[in-house]
């Protein structure tokens, strides 16, 4: 051996190729003063063994260290033991160089620092290893993490974590691979493209070169795992030595796994019978991306079934594999309807309709049916329930069972009054084999209910569709259908007065995760309308945050159900000026609404608080065109009596009495067949005479419970709130203001200019005023007199009055501009302890 110099690295910023620990090793060694240079540097093909040897040369003769290179023959043996000597790729050298070298190691005075890949093995090589570990911990490389990049190209590509990510994602953290992608890595192209695909095609190159130059047997391993499952190798001492090897070579982890990159490169390479042959389509980016080009039956027939084998997990993926099997050859019409179903699995009804509008779909092809229940669906969440029916319409009577029940969905939601004669409510629709699915059942039992809403005594009608809503969940569904059977369950419920049972469904629902992630948003808001009746604004927020933290497109029917829960929410706990706002902003979803049977109960909010605003011009058209449906359907309470209530409040409201009768007299001839309807003829009655000066403090009790009987306990506790504002006897003023904080309980919820909000007094006993009087200072700063505070929060004037003076005299305010300014001053102060008398805001 010679003594030579070390040789400059290829790279001039191959330190960037080292783990911080690493470097840190270094600076360490050459720090050492008074004591031998040592230590062992161990790392694969590729991971700046070289540079660093390199460095340390520079970075000891710098300071006057004298160093040399084993070379191709063994230095002199009067190498003096203060030289250190540097040794490259130690595991190709012979025995009599390890020889050597063992000897030098031996010398505790002798400086000398080993490179080495860590296979193969050897046991001359073991021994010196393992003593020069006893001199200093060994510097490993080979694998860089996200800060080993940002120390070393400070202003490059490394200052973007997200683009740093994807590229050690890709390389595994491999140090060759790294540097390689950093080389060719372009900022512009980054920002444009952050997939970092034309890196991948790159360095596809230079490692299929690589592999053709290892032994064969190495190169099958890399092969073999690279068209493999993950971990479906048997891992018998030949395959894992064989590994080892490939780690060495920089081709693999050290477990064996393979990094993105090298797998996009092997598949590249790899005739396409083989990865047919080893299953090697799989459901990741990388295992498809090297097959884009590649025209062939077999490969598009192989994307296809892993696309549809995946699209309930990860539709998002499912249509890009989709998009692929396309460009390979798979039928465009399969392509475009499987890519829409896609899109509507994600709950992007958008892009899921533009896939279907730029193809048509023969009358013969196998995904007709798909193609139509898919575009029902797409219309049904556009608010177009009409155009849904239409759909299924004009396929005629070619469907199959499945899509004739979905067709039953949309004709009875359009208001077409044949979906009630064409099938007896008791029939199931007839299964397409001898041994039904769960679907199937699922489907005959929501046929059967909804039908059953539509007729009189239907008093299995809950029975039915609740355990249609289970059943649809149990098959883990996930086909297009205009609407989902647990939220047409829950609507039902609410409309037979049973909230607790329609927030069970929906529950229910939600945690089997019933229509996969598209239906998610739906199932959410409709809890939180739910939690709106049960007066619970807890659950209210809680749900409408499920929605925003999703951050998915909404539907334009989801949209509509969102404004009317906020308007909703303004109307129970708002004062007037707040509600008008929330008015205003919710008023311009209904240009692009249409309202179905399955949506009367937003439109009859809509109505309520339109007629508040005196702006119910703006809903006629909604509210004639819903009565006519009904009236197409035959007028069942089922779904009509919330309707015909919304037409009372709106009269009283307008204080119109003869915009109200009809909807009176429809209550009171459906009151024999519908308990609902029975108990809103009443308090519609009721209301009526009170609003004439007629005040039966007992009737008005008796009707107001009868409402929150059926889920109407805030309009149960208006009525008694209106009957004791127009009684002149105090104990029945008393009774009848018990009687709405009972229906409707504020104490926890005050009602501030912005927001609802959720009263914690219990943890601040020591504030100025108690629970109570914050709620009527809150109403003082907002200029209402003792009529609208009482009004408010269901206590008379005098009541109302009583607490002000109280809060005066606390306060030692002695003007109304002193009391207003110290109000202010007392409730900013809480804000300011964290002590929010307005709380959080739910919408």
């Amino acid at each position: 051996m010679s003594q030579t110099p070390i040789p400059e690295p290829l790279l001039p910023n191959a330190p960037g190729r080292w783990p911080r620990l690493a470097v840190t090793r270094v600076e360490t060694i050459v720090a050492h003063t008074g004591r031998p240079i040592r230590g062992l540097v161990i790392g694969p093909a590729g991971s700046g063994k070289t540079a660093l040897l390199h460095h340390l040369h520079r970075s000891l003769a710098h300071r006057g260290t004298t160093t040399l290179a084993l070379a191709s023959r063994r230095p002199s043996d009067e190498t003096p033991p203060e030289t250190v000597v540097l040794v490259d790729d130690a595991h190709l050298l012979d025995d009599g160089a390890l020889a050597w070298i063992a000897d030098r190691v031996d010398d505790p005075d002798a400086g000398i620092v080993v490179a080495r890949r860590p296979w193969p093995p050897s046991e001359r090589l073991h021994e010196i290893t393992r003593a020069l570990e006893r001199s200093e911990p060994p510097i490993v490389l080979g694998h860089l993490v996200a800060g080993d990049l940002r120390d070393a190209w400070p202003g490059g590509p490394a200052r973007d974590s997200a683009c740093v990510q994807s590229i050690l994602t890709l390389t595994g953290g491999t140090a060759w691979l790294v540097a390689e992608a950093l080389a060719i890595h372009d900022d512009a192209r980054c920002v444009s493209a952050p997939d970092h695909g034309e890196i991948i095609e790159s360095l596809g190159e230079v490692i299929a070169y690589r592999l053709l130059e290892l032994e064969p047997e190495i190169r099958d391993i890399v092969q073999s795992l690279s068209l493999r499952a993950p971990r479906s190798a048997t891992w018998t001492p030949e395959v894992r030595a064989r590994v080892l090897a490939a780690h060495a070579e920089g081709l693999l982890l050290q477990n064996g796994e393979v990094v993105p990159v090298v797998r996009s490169a092997v598949r590249a390479i790899t005739p396409v019978d083989r990865l047919l042959e080893a299953g090697a389509i799989g459901t990741d980016d990388d295992r498809t991306r090297s097959l884009r080009g590649i025209r062939d039956a077999r490969l598009a027939d192989a994307l296809l079934r892993e696309a549809a084998s995946t699209l309930h997990a990860d539709p998002l993926n499912a249509g890009e594999l989709y998009r692929r099997a396309g460009e390979c050859g798979a039928d465009a019409v399969t392509v475009a309807v499987r890519r829409a179903e896609a899109f509507w699995a994600l709950g992007d009804v958008d892009r899921a309709a533009a896939e279907l509008d730029a193809t048509i779909v023969p009358d013969r092809h196998a995904d007709r049916d798909l193609a139509i229940d898919l575009s029902a669906a797409i219309w049904a969440a556009r608010c177009a329930m009409d155009t849904a029916r239409g759909v299924y319409a004009a396929a005629g009577e070619s469907v199959g069972p499945a899509q004739r029940a979905r067709a039953t969905i949309a004709a009875i939601a359009a208001g077409d009054g044949r979906a009630s004669t064409s099938v007896s409510p008791q029939a199931a629709p007839r299964a397409p084999s001898a041994i039904p699915s769960t679907l199937d059942i699922s489907l005959g039992f929501l046929v059967r209910g909804l039908r059953s809403t539509l007729v009189e005594a239907a008093g299995s009608v809950l029975e039915n569709l609740v355990q249609a809503s289970e059943m649809y969940t149990a098959a883990g569904a996930r086909d297009p259908i205009p609407e989902l059977p647990a939220v047409i369950a829950a609507v039902v419920a609410i409309n037979l007065g049973e909230l607790e049972v329609a927030d069970s469904i929906l529950t229910d629902a939600r945690d089997g995760d019933q229509g996969g992630p598209a239906a998610r948003d739906r199932l959410a808001l409709w809890k939180a309308w739910v939690a709106v009746q049960r007066d619970r604004p807890q659950e209210v927020r809680a749900a409408l945050d499920v929605v925003r933290s999703a951050g998915g497109p909404r539907t334009p029917r989801d949209r509509v159900l969102w404004e009317a829960i906020d308007v909703a929410v303004a109307r129970r706990y708002h004062d007037k000026t707040s509600m008008m706002a929330t008015w205003r902003r919710a008023r311009n979803v209904l240009l692009h609404a249409q309202f179905d049977v399955f949506t009367l109960l937003p439109l009859a909010e809509f109505v309520t608080v339109a007629a508040r605003a005196g702006d119910s011009t703006r809903v006629t058209s909604h509210f004639m065109g819903a009565i006519a449906r009904l009236d197409a359907l035959g007028a069942p309470p089922v779904w009509s009596a919330h309707v015909h209530w919304a037409g009372i409040q709106q009269g009283i409201l307008t204080n119109d009495p003869a915009a109200l009768r009809p909807h009176a007299r429809a209550l009171v001839a459906a009151s024999s067949r519908s308990r609902v309807a029975e108990h809103m003829a009443r308090a519609g009655r009721v209301w009526t005479s009170v609003l004439s000066g007629s005040v039966d403090a007992a009737e008005v009790e008796q009707a107001a419970l009868g409402l929150a009987e059926i889920g109407l306990a805030w309009d149960g506790a208006r009525l008694a709130g209106h009957g004791a504002g127009r009684s002149d006897d105090r104990r029945d003023i008393t009774n009848l203001l018990a009687c709405a904080r009972r229906l409707h309980p504020r104490d926890h919820v005050t009602a501030g200019a912005d927001d609802v909000a959720l009263d914690s007094s219990a943890d601040r006993g020591d504030a100025m005023l108690s629970a109570r009087e914050r709620e009527v200072a809150l109403l003082v700063l907002q200029g209402k007199t003792y009529s609208e505070i009482g009004a408010s929060i269901f206590i008379s004037p005098r009541t109302a009055e009583h607490h002000i003076a109280r809060i005066r005299r606390r306060l030692g305010a002695t003007s109304r501009s002193d009391l207003i300014a110290k109000l202010r001053l007392v409730l900013d102060d809480e804000v300011a302890d964290g002590r929010r008398p307005a709380g959080r805001e739910i919408a």
